[in-house]
């Protein structure tokens, strides 16, 4: 079929590794996947860039957006029980579409309530609706890990993310200044209203590019062999043995709480401080989705070459980000600034969430994926607070820099205790058959990938 033909050559364009040796079944999960990637990261462009933007249209405060973004990282809560569900029932696919079909009809619940409610009602139930997205994407997000982890052949997963990010980049770098363009043509808040039923159509396509994915193979259940304790090591004797596991989650938690202490903001500073319109923000994201392009694909070869936390040094810049803000004043440094995130960030997700896949053992993965994405939003959630609370007190500046503060603290605690040989041993310790115990994180589109907006 032509459309098959060119739909093989757009992704060998990209950067789609070689699968011809691999099963006709591994090869379709493969090619689903990249196009639920292409089409969920569609439908976020023309929606998350602008939550912020519609919440402020509503008559949001800066209060409100920092409860908000508290409230969305504490929802991570909900990967939790996601990963519970998944253990326990092994449908790894049904846990995804089920929570990817709530996480989607919040989009429509976010239109309505304007049209339905007056006032600050709308603004609370639009603010609960940008919680039900964070939550319901958590809820799915372990077993999501978990699924890409079984069919994505460890020895191109640099390679197969990086082609499908490069996608997830490109549809954004065309489809986000448009969704702001409309914004300003039809005005506010009609305009993102709009955008959000967009989000809602193309989303569905996405989920039924994931449908056609395989289901997890449970594996049969054998008789318990005799163990020291005559049972299974408990939960924190296994992450004992799993040491690049805690360091890795200890230091992007870190990091994420300098992320959230200015992150949310940065839309708030470009609206209200520098005067920018949606359409202007909408194309410095635009430079941002163009340098993260080019970090990733460049990314993708130096990840497969070099490992994932090596790949992830090139994001050392990310501690200068918050304090390259304080001097945006004009379209065009936002748009430098936007340039430099985009580059820095790209290295440091593909790395990180390649790392998880692999610091964590292949049964319960998603109770580990659970672990770490808790740990992280736990100690983000502190940050919209924080950054609130000084913004009312002292302005952006004492915001920002902080923020840089925290980011470069759990960049240093990555670069000294997490290493390619720790995690190398750390394999080699989980893989040893210690009472059945089994061998051994991305983001807007499918939920699952540690990692932050590289705006941010």
């Amino acid at each position: 079929m032509p459309a098959a033909r060119l739909s093989k050559r757009l992704m060998r364009t990209l950067g789609y590794p070689d699968v011809a040796a691999l099963p006709k079944e591994k090869q379709r999960d493969l090619r689903s996947f990249w196009w639920d990637g292409f089409f969920a990261a569609l439908a976020g462009a023309f929606a998350n860039s602008y939550h912020t933007l519609y919440l402020l249209s509503l008559g949001a405060n800066s209060a409100q957006i920092g409860l908000v973004s508290t409230l969305s990282q504490l929802a991570a809560g909900m990967s939790v029980p996601g990963a519970m569900i998944a253990d326990r029932t092994g449908r790894y696919k049904q846990v995804v579409l089920r929570a990817g079909i709530l996480n989607r009809l919040m989009w429509p619940l976010m239109v309505l309530s304007p049209l339905i409610l007056i006032g600050p009602a709308a603004v609370w139930v639009s603010m609960l609706a940008l919680v039900g997205i964070s939550a319901f994407g958590n809820l799915g997000q372990p077993a999501w890990a978990a699924l890409s982890a079984e069919f994505v052949p460890s020895h191109m997963r640099g390679g197969y993310f990086a082609s499908r990010n490069i996608a997830i980049q490109i549809v954004q770098l065309a489809a986000i200044p448009v969704a702001g363009q409309l914004v300003n043509y039809v005005g506010e808040p009609a305009g993102f209203q709009i955008n959000f039923m967009l989000a809602f159509a193309i989303s569905l396509v996405s989920l039924y590019f994931y449908s056609r994915i395989g289901e997890h193979e449970i594996p049969p259940k054998t008789p318990e062999g005799p163990s020291a304790c005559g049972q299974e090591p408990g939960l924190l004797a296994q992450l004992r043995g799993m040491p690049t596991f805690l360091r890795f989650t200890a230091a992007h938690a870190t990091l994420s709480l300098g992320v959230m202490i200015a992150g949310p903001f940065f839309q708030v500073y470009m609206a209200e401080y520098a005067g920018f319109d949606p359409g202007t923000i909408g194309i410095t994201t635009t430079v941002n989705v163009l340098a993260t392009l080019i970090g990733m694909r460049t990314m993708g070869r130096i990840h497969d070459r070099l490992g994932p936390t090596r790949s992830m040094y090139f994001g050392i810049v990310i501690a200068t980000l918050p304090v390259l803000w304080l001097g945006v004043l004009q379209p065009w440094q936002a748009c430098l600034v936007q340039f430099i995130a985009g580059l820095t960030w790209s290295g440091y997700n593909l790395g990180a969430f390649n790392l998880l896949l692999g610091c964590t053992p292949d049964e319960h993965r998603p109770r580990y994926v659970a672990i770490h994405t808790t740990t992280t939003a736990l100690v983000a959630s502190i940050g919209p607070i924080i950054g609130g609370w000084l913004i009312d007190l002292g302005g952006f500046t004492p915001t920002f820099a902080l923020s840089s503060v925290v980011r470069a603290l759990g960049l240093i605690l990555f670069v000294a205790f997490v290493s390619e040989s720790r995690q190398n041993k750390a394999r080699q310790q989980v893989a040893q058959p210690v009472a059945a115990q089994p061998s051994a994180p991305d983001g807007t589109h499918a939920p699952g990938e540690p990692g932050m907006e590289a705006s941010e």
